[in-house]
């Protein structure tokens, strides 16, 4: 700035000084072509010089800048480009840090991007997580437009935002066009799956474990997982008949009945069909093969005809676990059930103090109230009460 001042200043004390010399001086320039004369001031001359040169700046301008319009209008899309990476950058950066209205607004100026669609994708799930499921739906609607090179990508994305939404039915119709694209892509039996489990239909979902396996959508450990997740809802069915129940169970893989989760199931099940005592042998079984909560949970849940005998059991696994807080739950239930009110009030003394929990509290209110002890087993209660809604009352030192 100050620089152009002071050249500003010069140029006219420079033109003024010239002025002031040709009004005293004015001069004549004489040019001769030929047999012509030409005569003229010196300040008609200098004029004249000035605006050929002008004149000559401007054309030698023009062409250079016709000769080289490819190169600047490529310079011009580069520099354009750099931009628009650089909003794009911004964009993805900002969706990252959970500033979903201003990543959509830089994300959405994705026309004549490199790869418009992942602009446009990264919009939607900006959208999608203000709940603007209109908006969302154009973003990929442009995105299945601009690349229909990565359409599977596009459905894959769609899909995961309408199992997020509850869509089920938006869901199913959009996985019909991506298992038409990629039937055995392991992103699209991911999909398919997780369409089965928020549809509720569990019976459908064994004879897709197969294909889960040989494509590996999943890991080992969560294949093991699914097989039972889906076995056990399958016998969770209410079964009118114990022959039913052991039809269905034996349609089962070996290795599928022996998961903790599906030997509890199965359990669960003899055990609402007045089969406690088959139920008793198949979890001592399985917890003589595998220690697991949730089989040691549905032993003690058992209602058995002589249920001091499944106390003894019980109380034999004490030497391996003494301190397991679900053997010792299971062991005061059955002494509750076995009506020794003693053993079960210090089996659930001992799990209150390390593993404090509603059902403890009610179930040790129980053992009071068997002992004739009214007064503790509506503490008991009240202490229970207060434990499950999180709003502890002040009561009276027992």
């Amino acid at each position: 700035m100050i620089r152009t001042l002071i050249l500003v200043v010069i140029t006219l004390v420079l033109a003024v000084a010239l002025g002031r010399w040709l009004s005293t001086d004015a001069g004549v320039v004489v040019i001769g072509l030929r047999e012509h004369v030409i005569r003229m001031s010196l300040a008609t001359a200098a004029v004249g010089l000035l605006l050929g040169v002008v004149a000559l700046t401007l054309l030698t301008s023009l062409v250079w800048r016709m000769l080289t319009v490819r190169a600047r209008w490529q310079r011009w899309r580069a520099a354009r480009r750099t931009r628009r990476n650089q909003h794009s950058l911004t964009g993805l950066l900002t969706l990252a840090a959970g500033d979903y209205p201003r990543a959509e607004r830089l994300l959405a100026r994705a026309r004549g991007a490199e790869v418009p669609a992942a602009h446009y994708l990264a919009a939607a799930q900006a959208a999608h997580a203000q709940g603007a499921t209109t908006r969302r739906d154009d973003y990929l609607a442009l995105a299945r437009e601009v690349a229909p090179p990565h359409l599977t990508a596009v459905l894959a994305q769609q899909v995961e935002m309408q199992l997020a939404d509850g869509n089920t039915g938006g869901a199913t119709a959009t996985l019909r066009e991506l298992e038409a694209l990629a039937p055995t892509q392991p992103a699209t039996l991911r999909l398919r799956h997780r369409g089965l489990v928020a549809a509720g239909a569990w019976d459908a979902i064994p004879a897709l474990l197969p294909e889960l396996k040989r494509h590996r959508a999943y890991s080992a450990e969560r294949l093991t997982e699914l097989e039972a997740e889906s076995a056990a809802h399958k016998l969770a069915k209410s079964y009118a008949t114990l022959a039913a129940l052991e039809a269905s169970w034996n349609t089962l893989p070996k290795a599928t009945r022996a998961l903790p989760v599906v030997t509890a199931a199965y359990a669960q099940q003899l055990r609402r069909l007045d089969a406690s005592s088959q139920a008793e042998v198949v979890l001592r079984k399985a917890l003589t093969r595998q220690w697991d909560g949730r089989l040691i949970a549905a032993y003690g849940e058992l209602h058995l005809p002589i249920p001091a005998e499944a106390v003894r059991h019980a109380e034999g696994w004490l030497t391996e676990h003494p301190d397991d807080p679900g053997l010792l739950l299971a062991l005061g239930r059955l002494c509750l059930a076995a009506q020794l009110w003693g053993k079960a009030r210090a089996y659930l003394e001992t799990v209150l103090a390390a593993q404090p929990s509603a059902l403890v509290y009610r179930l040790l209110a129980e053992v009071y109230e068997r002992l004739n002890e009214p007064s503790s087993a509506a503490r008991q209660r009240q202490l229970g009460l207060d434990l499950a809604t999180g709003m502890p009352t002040a009561l009276p030192a027992p």
